[in-house]
């Protein structure tokens, strides 16, 4: 595939879907972002390896998430961070539901809000889950399962 004008339009295609993730994962507008614009450079560079055209909203994914992940351990080597503090995405019209489903999310650590929003929220199976955070299926059932556990916690507490 590589850089051909096929490519970048299919590119072009999942952007929405994964701004969409990446605003949930990284709660930062600036860092989805910057997560999107990683994983296009890393499409573009790999895009000849990739065979299978179902494979590849998967592999975009498995890119990205894996980089927001890198992105929260290199922090931690050099800053410490207030885990209570967080702002809300960027978008269209809030609900108070999809606000208190925001900060419930927020409160949720990162690798076990990116399986619940790979899941649950962009649809990609427990496998494909399991690929994009770099972990087993078993992993990845027992993360989708604690923050969903957690996630129905916070928002009864409200």
């Amino acid at each position: 595939m590589g850089t051909t004008p096929e490519w970048v339009a299919t590119l072009h295609d999942y952007g929405p879907l994964l701004l969409a993730a990446a605003r949930a994962i990284a709660r930062d507008e600036a860092e989805a972002e910057d997560l999107v614009q990683t994983t296009f450079e890393r499409a573009l560079r790999a895009g000849s390896t990739i065979r299978e055209p179902r494979a590849i909203r998967a592999w975009l994914l498995t890119v990205q998430t894996r980089e927001a992940l890198r992105v929260v351990r290199r922090l931690r080597r050099t800053l410490r961070l207030d885990p209570t503090v967080h702002e809300l995405p960027i978008g269209g019209p809030e609900t108070s539901e999809s606000i208190e489903l925001d900060e419930a999310l927020g409160r949720l650590s990162r690798p076990i809000r990116a399986a619940v929003v790979l899941h649950h929220m962009v649809g990609l199976s427990v496998r494909e889950t399991a690929d994009a955070l770099g972990v087993t299926e078993n992993t990845a059932k027992a993360r989708v399962k604690t923050g969903l556990a957690r996630l129905r916690e916070y928002l009864d507490e409200d």
